[in-house]
């Protein structure tokens, strides 16, 4: 990986052979777009951000001239929205489309994530304000966060076969969703220490507590307005 480059050249690959034997595993399951998604968030994210691509991104939304803040909202919460949009979509086509049913879909997921991305989004950005280093070093930060967001690791002693073809699609979706409010902060010269990413993810993992506990009332009390175990198991939800 050179130095302007923001994306690893395998990352397509390697996500999609994890892809393609998860769709054997998950065959049948309510789980089972879970491939197809990867896929597509992967190719989109490397289509627009692959090699140097990402530099005319970042330097166009660094001449935006709104506050720093409100441009990680904006972009943080935009590209949760866009995502579980997709998200909304691909389930609604399995159950046989319905304007009603893709609107519900939608709201649903959207409705979830935004609660579940609050702290990933403000703990990123605050870290990436707070230490110095190359983006490609935040890149990686973000997505491998996905590991501990999606509880993969869990895997690794129950299932490691399975553990191990998630965690890089896990890894490509979660920086790609949190690049773009990356992108929008000032880059940072210096050399980052291997410190800086766990405390990055105990900033993270803090601005989560209070969201994520809203999430599991909510989800509680109302849990039409959020997708079924099915799709996003009950357990996920960290308390």
């Amino acid at each position: 990986m050179t130095n302007d480059r923001l994306l690893p050249r395998y990352l397509v690959p390697v996500v999609g052979v994890c892809a393609v034997c998860l769709a054997v595993i998950l065959w049948g399951s309510a789980q089972q777009l879970a491939p197809v998604y990867y896929v597509i968030v992967t190719v989109l994210g490397y289509a627009a951000l692959g090699g140097v691509r990402w530099q005319p991104v970042a330097h166009c939304l660094q001449r935006w001239s709104w506050p720093t803040w409100l441009k990680v909202g904006l972009l943080g919460y935009g590209a949760v929205i866009a995502e579980e949009t997709l998200v909304g979509t691909l389930y609604a086509l399995t159950e046989g489309f319905t304007l009603a049913s893709w609107i519900e879909r939608i709201g649903q997921f959207v409705v979830f994530n935004l609660l579940a991305f609050t702290g990933a989004i403000w703990g990123l950005a605050l870290g990436y304000t707070l230490f110095p280093g190359l983006r490609r070093w935040h890149f990686w930060q973000a997505g491998l966060w996905g590991i501990f967001a999606e509880s993969s690791y869990l895997l690794y002693v129950s299932n490691p076969i399975a553990g191990a073809l998630i965690t890089p699609p896990n890894v490509s979706v979660y920086a790609i969703i949190l690049a773009p409010l990356m992108l929008c902060l000032p880059a940072r010269s210096g050399t980052p220490k291997w410190w800086q990413m766990p405390v990055t993810w105990a900033i993270m993992f803090a601005l989560s507590i209070g969201p994520v506990l809203l999430l599991n009332h909510l989800r509680s009390a109302y849990p039409t307005a959020f997708p079924i175990c099915d799709y996003i198991t009950c357990a996920d939800v960290p308390n």
